[in-house]
């Protein structure tokens, strides 16, 4: 599906250029918002209200080698995925598009038709959400615990 919207995404705007108007946003931004719009659009069609594609996930490869630490991260990943998905769409979209793939506030409400105090609104709402989600996980400075110790 990914692969599809990608395609569209970039099939419009080689077959209609005119709908990308540079004084209005970043050509990042604009094939943020036409991809989401065709994402949105599939999944209407599906007759889905939310959606997140299980992605090819990259293994995090540590410094160290030790099965312990390599179990830790991988157990770590996965609390941090299961809460990520557990949010709600609109901070969920906040979130990932900020963190993930690095988009300014004004290219994240310019992307999801909002402005940018509801946003920022979602990103902080996000945040907290997950905070409170890993508190188990993290102790006061902030480093990695098992789950025997949380």
């Amino acid at each position: 599906m990914a692969e599809d919207i990608t395609h569209d995404c970039f099939l419009s705007l080689i077959k209609k250029p005119e709908n990308f108007i540079p004084s209005r946003a970043s050509l990042r931004t604009y094939l943020f918002s036409a991809a989401r719009n065709l994402w949105l659009k599939q999944l209407r069609h599906l007759g889905r209200e939310s959606a997140m594609d299980e992605l090819a996930e990259d293994q995090f490869i540590a410094d160290y080698k030790e099965p312990l630490h390599s179990l830790l991260d991988d157990e770590l990943a996965l609390k941090v995925k299961d809460a990520v998905s557990s949010l709600p769409p609109l901070q969920r979209e906040a979130l990932v598009l900020f963190e993930y793939e690095g988009l300014t506030l004004v290219e994240i409400a310019t992307t999801v038709g909002a402005d940018i105090g509801a946003v920022k609104g979602r990103l902080h709402r996000a945040r907290e959400r997950l905070r409170n989600a890993l508190q188990p996980y993290l102790n006061t400075s902030r480093e990695i615990v098992t789950l025997e110790k949380a």
